[in-house]
């Protein structure tokens, strides 16, 4: 049953693109769709085969078709261009107040990449919880300066300076001086 194992690890990893770039927990994905976390969880990770009530329900919760979902209707193009103005706002998790948020390719769900756009605040409280996740990220700072936090360091970055790391490192950004900062922010999707 080789093909069928591909054609769900190729589902789960549409589906934790989807999610991710949503900005959505397994929770948020849970409640909106009716579907149990462990669940969802064996879908995303290629372990379960959705049904086509499943697939149904999913598809309804991103906002999208059942065929894309499932891969079966091809990219109009692999070459994605995004204009500035078709970025699309969104949140990441709960408790990131002040962070501002745009996808870059929101269109493109079958993506090892997830590419977006940060402006950190420009006041954080010290005692802001550090955020991990799965993946590497790099951070390329546009303009303005921020300063990328860390358990044991901190590093300030200007326009033209980037940074990249194992996102299970504990971290968090903020802005520094009197203009939220503007980075571009690719985190790979496992």
């Amino acid at each position: 049953m080789g093909n069928g194992e591909g054609q769900s690890e190729k589902f789960g990893t549409r589906l934790a693109s989807l999610r991710l770039l949503s900005g959505l927990s397994l929770e948020d994905v849970a409640a909106s769709s009716g579907l149990t976390k462990s669940y969802l969880s064996k879908l995303e990770r290629g372990i379960s085969q959705p049904s086509i009530a499943t697939v149904l329900k999913l598809a309804k919760t991103f906002g999208t078709s059942s065929g894309k979902l499932l891969g079966e209707v091809p990219e109009a193009d692999d070459i994605l261009v995004v204009r500035k103005d078709e970025r699309l706002p969104f949140s990441r998790s709960e408790g990131r107040a002040g962070y501002a948020y745009e996808a870059i390719a929101p269109q493109h769900a079958d993506k090892s990449m997830t590419p977006f756009i940060m402006r950190p605040p420009l006041a954080v409280a010290e005692d802001m919880e550090l955020v991990t996740h799965a993946g590497e990220e790099f951070i390329f700072v546009i303009s303005g300066e921020m300063e990328i936090v860390f358990a044991d360091r901190r590093h300030a970055l200007g326009a033209g300076d980037s940074v990249y790391f194992a996102a299970s490192i504990p971290h968090r950004a903020r802005s520094l001086g009197q203009v939220p900062a503007e980075a571009l922010v690719v985190v790979s999707v496992p």
